[in-house]
């Protein structure tokens, strides 16, 4: 514990010290305060925006998209992975397809996802979906693969059975690299569903940081990025907090 707070401690001082070099330096005009902002100017905004409602509505309407988008792909994503895994004819079909479309950037298909769904929730769903997916698909299907051979001989020289096998051996074994493509899957969600407010509008986050972008204010953009930190913050430890739950079920299964 004592080196946890030292540790905390030291982070802290870091970035104190670094936002008042920063502060020193647009004061100065070392750079212009107009290109880099300053942090008494962003800090202000801020709180600004947090008393006066503006970041909960926005924070609200981000995170609807986004908690419907991460469960939607996570579900895909999962079937897909441990179907390709109980049936490996599956993964032989579809790897090629899947390698296919996980190369093509979704960033671009953005505009495909507003003409077909138009401006509203469904598209910035879509677009968290079809970034999330891959990444904990990849996650997944490595997982199911590590599985220690000799544990699945045991299990098989036992006689269980396959559906016994895979709930027993194969899923437990598979945890961990679930829950790391479910906290990378949550950021690039989040990202997805920015983006997505970047390009199309709305009322979300991505669209403050677009506006304040397009007005040529930088306070604003660095006082809506704070913002997003603390949103992907709080999503980050909130699975974190859910993966030890499962991994200590895995330890006493």
């Amino acid at each position: 514990m004592k080196e946890r707070f030292r540790l905390l401690i030291g982070q802290a001082l870091l970035v104190v010290v670094w936002l008042l070099v920063w502060e020193w330096t647009a004061r100065m005009e070392i750079l212009p305060p107009a290109f880099i902002g300053q942090p008494s100017g962003f800090f202000k905004i801020f709180y600004n925006h947090l008393i006066d409602g503006m970041f909960l509505l926005a924070t609200v309407t981000t995170l609807n998209a986004v908690i419907v988008a991460f469960v939607l792909g996570s579900i895909l994503a999962l079937v897909t992975a441990l179907s390709m895994t109980v049936f490996p004819i599956l993964e032989r079909l579809l790897s090629p397809i899947i390698d296919a479309l996980n190369a093509l950037p979704r960033v671009a298909l953005i505009p495909l996802f507003i003409l077909w769904f138009g401006l509203g929730f469904a598209q910035k769903v879509i677009s968290g979906v079809s970034i999330m997916y891959f990444i904990l698909l990849s996650y997944t299907l490595a997982g199911s693969k590590s599985v220690d051979p000799d544990h699945l001989r045991l299990a098989r020289s036992l006689g269980m059975t396959r559906h016994a096998v895979f709930y027993n051996v194969v899923i437990p074994s598979a945890i961990p690299a679930i829950f790391a493509g479910l906290r990378l899957g949550m950021i690039y969600t989040v990202l997805g569903v920015i983006t997505a407010e970047l390009i199309a509008g709305g009322k979300g986050i991505g669209t403050l940081v677009s506006y304040y972008s397009n007005t040529f204010n930088p306070n604003g953009v660095f006082a809506t990025l704070i913002m997003l930190i603390i949103i992907t913050s709080v999503l980050t430890a909130t699975m974190s907090r859910i993966e030890n739950h499962f991994l200590r079920w895995r330890d006493f299964s």
